[in-house]
């Protein structure tokens, strides 16, 4: 059933790597590009279109990021693929179990940031797929050319 006042979740005109990571130049948390992008930034080469952009950021950061994404239209993916979009409205704490915020610049345009929310424990990422797959967020990425962190 679709809700008249939930936005369509196409379309998408995601951001490239580069354009993220001027976008994220002055943000005062850590950001890695994740998903797809990650993986070609990190082999060196482009091997398909990718339908979004995927910004890992930290659970515990989420006042900073949602203040950062300030003027932005920025809407929570609902939970364990519910497939519904709500708004995230600036000063609200997203729920434990929310990872997925989708963000466009005005209401008229494309998405164009899927910002993944993991937890830490202190210095420790945990993947919000299985908290026993953990890493120091200090060995989460690397810096390419482009300065962002994959």
């Amino acid at each position: 059933m679709i809700n008249a006042n939930e936005p369509a979740q196409e379309p998408w005109a995601p951001l490239s790597p580069k354009e993220a990571a001027e976008l994220l130049a002055g943000a005062d948390f850590p950001w890695w590009i994740a998903g797809g992008y990650a993986i070609e930034l990190a082999v060196g080469g482009a091997y398909r279109g990718h339908g979004d952009l995927d910004v890992l950021v930290l659970h515990r950061d989420q006042a900073g990021v949602r203040r950062y994404f300030g003027e932005w239209d920025v809407f929570l993916a609902d939970p364990h693929g519910a497939g519904t979009l709500r708004t995230w409205p600036m000063g609200e704490d997203l729920p434990s179990r929310a990872h997925d915020v989708w963000c466009r610049r005005a209401p008229d345009e494309p998405w164009s940031v899927q910002l993944m929310f993991d937890e830490a424990d202190g210095d420790e990422w945990a993947s919000c797929r299985d908290s026993r797959i953990r890493r120091p967020t200090t060995q989460l990425g690397r810096c390419p050319p482009l300065g962002s962190r994959t």
